[in-house]
């Protein structure tokens, strides 16, 4: 029976089906892609998943219950941490609720160039080092300049063991992008 089990989670789609974040790519490399991620509205809390759940389970001004989109962002760097969630894409400025606790920031991100490597499993600190360390090289062995810090993005729950996938982006300057 448990090998049934983990027969199922083995072949389950590699991300849910939760709407995701909208990006054109724009280029894929050896192991890096070039994206362009157009603005969008997020909710931001100091690293902490809760605060964002009780946002878009309708502990927002409104009472607004907001469905769940991926991937969920997060800081690399250890200061000044950090966890985004994006949503969807009929929120703008005008019409985002606003939140009810100090804990939550909305935010609209600025449009720009990203680069990104993905990776599977869960995102260990190991695992985190090494893929920024690969984005990077091979950003700049390409000629683009970072102007960013590495953000992490998470498809996946972490109840979720089995086809995870995770991102990493960093933002480029687009006067670097060879034409």
């Amino acid at each position: 029976m448990i090998r049934f089990y983990i027969l199922i989670l083995s072949v389950m789609p590699l991300t849910s089906t939760y709407p995701k974040q909208p990006y054109t790519l724009i280029k894929t490399f050896e192991t890096i892609e070039l994206r362009w991620y157009p603005s969008v509205m997020k909710i931001q809390s100091k690293g902490e998943f809760s605060p964002l759940f009780n946002y878009i389970s309708g502990k927002n001004e409104t009472g607004q219950k907001i469905e769940m989109t991926t991937p969920v962002h997060q800081s690399v760097a250890t200061q000044d941490p950090f966890m985004e969630f994006v949503l969807p894409e009929r929120y703008t400025k005008n019409n985002t609720p606003k939140a009810s606790t100090a804990e939550v920031k909305i935010v609209e991100s600025t449009p720009g160039y990203y680069v990104a490597i993905g990776f599977s499993g869960y995102a260990t600190a190991t695992k985190k080092k090494y893929f920024t360390e690969v984005l990077k090289l091979e950003a700049q062995q390409l000629g683009f300049e970072i102007i960013g810090t590495p953000i992490l993005l998470v498809y996946n729950s972490p109840y979720r063991i089995f086809n995870r996938k995770n991102e990493l982006v960093v933002e480029i300057n687009e006067l670097t992008i060879p034409k």
